[in-house]
């Protein structure tokens, strides 16, 4: 007679692992001083900074675009009232390879640039696509959105240019953002129907390019005050944003939240002193899978904003495990799956003879394990990794109840 039974999956998670070597913890960004975001940051200034603001947008063929206030000629684009700075301009930095050495801006585009406030942009995955914002003088504050397509063969002919359907000169539309895979644009807006001040939106883009509905990202990101600056990173599991209204340190602290599913974020985490101050910080912006740049008017008199760039090394922790029998006997040459929060398979492993496995995660996202072996019902367990100290993430044994036992002889 052929019986079935529950897998016991017994899990430890151990000494959290780090992508980086120290022998001094106070040289570290941790939950001590509130990064709580899976990354230890390296902070450095730029060296583009000008009396005048400088904040990241995009990048376009190896060129970081930039919103700035500098002067075009002796006398410039004239004074926002708004600001008390001159009209804003789209520039752009050339990024040397393997660093972020940034070049003196130039302009990016006459055509995109007038004598309203330009504001941030961003490119479809083939770059011939611009979203961009704008607003005019008589309405400085208010931004909307338009898209533009790049002529073919050329490097700046910006043509087809769109008012995109939802703007409004009753509410601003500001820093859109497309994610890697081309399928969403989202972006901040003060419209209404929100929880208040600006709210985070995502609207999808058809492969027609057209534009969907804009859908607010919800009560876990949003909240009664301002929350700016999309930015998702290239796998789109994480949204970085800039708020005012979590618990930060003072104006626009930038925070990450995991995008467990579709629309369903945890709550987000603050990046910590190094990324962020008393003041406003903003505009995070990667440039590549570790690196990117930010800007911040710490220190400054006014709204004049410093970018800053950053070098992000990512922590890992082991999941280790051994599968037992239920009555606590190794079970080896079984399969263990890792999954993420989507069901998605990370990666999977056959146990030894010693029927341990063990897997690399990362702090804060949720995760599933199954294990699957011929004559065994499968076993499956949820859990979250949830903490970033460096002397352990945590350690919990997770034993299973058991649903199939010896069956009864009649």
């Amino acid at each position: 007679m052929r019986y079935t039974f529950q897998l016991m999956l017994t899990v430890f998670v151990f000494v959290a692992y780090f992508a980086f070597n120290t022998t001094d913890p106070k040289s570290n960004d941790t939950v001590a001083d509130l990064n709580e975001s899976g990354y230890i940051f390296d902070v450095n200034v730029t060296q583009i900074n000008s009396k005048y603001s400088e904040i990241p947008s995009a990048v376009f063929r190896n060129k970081l675009v930039l919103v700035s206030s500098k002067k075009i000629g002796a006398i410039g684009n004239g004074i926002d009232k708004n600001t008390n700075q001159p009209y804003t301009n789209l520039f752009c930095t050339d990024i040397e390879k393997g660093n972020i050495e940034l070049s003196t801006p130039i302009l990016f585009s006459r055509i995109l640039n007038s004598k309203g406030n330009e504001g941030q942009v961003s490119f479809s995955p083939n770059q011939y696509t611009i979203y961009y914002t704008r607003s005019e003088r008589d309405n400085s504050a208010n931004y909307q959105l338009y898209k533009a397509r790049l002529e073919y063969g050329s490097y700046g002919n910006w043509t087809n240019h769109k008012l995109i359907k939802f703007s409004s000169k009753d509410y601003s539309v500001e820093n859109p953002h497309v994610s890697t895979d081309g399928k969403f644009l989202y972006f901040s807006s003060n419209m209404e129907g929100g929880f208040g001040g600006f709210d985070l939106y995502r609207v999808s883009i058809e492969t027609d390019g057209t534009l969907g509905d804009p859908i607010n990202l919800g009560g876990t990101v949003n909240t009664d005050k301002d929350e700016k600056y999309p930015h998702t990173s290239k796998d789109g599991k994480e949204l970085f944003f800039s708020s005012k209204g979590h618990n930060g340190q003072g104006g626009y602290d930038i925070f990450i939240s995991n995008n467990i599913r579709d629309f369903e974020y945890s709550k987000p985490r603050n990046l910590g002193i190094k990324m962020n101050s008393i003041r406003d910080d903003i505009a995070f912006t990667l440039i590549n899978d570790s690196k990117g740049v930010f800007s911040s008017n710490a220190g400054n008199v006014g709204q004049r904003f410093n970018m800053y760039k950053f070098n992000a090394k990512a922590i890992y922790q082991d999941l280790e495990g051994v599968i037992l029998e239920e009555n606590g006997e190794i079970l080896p040459n079984t399969i263990v799956v890792l999954y993420d929060s989507k069901g998605n398979e990370i990666e999977r492993q056959l146990t030894g003879k010693d029927a341990a496995y063990i897997f690399k995660i990362r702090p804060f996202e949720e995760y599933q394990l199954k294990t699957i072996k011929a004559g065994y019902e499968d076993a499956i367990v949820e859990f979250k990794s949830n903490n970033t100290k460096i002397d352990f993430a945590f350690k919990e044994n997770l034993k299973l109840s058991s649903k199939g036992k010896l069956a009864k002889k009649k």
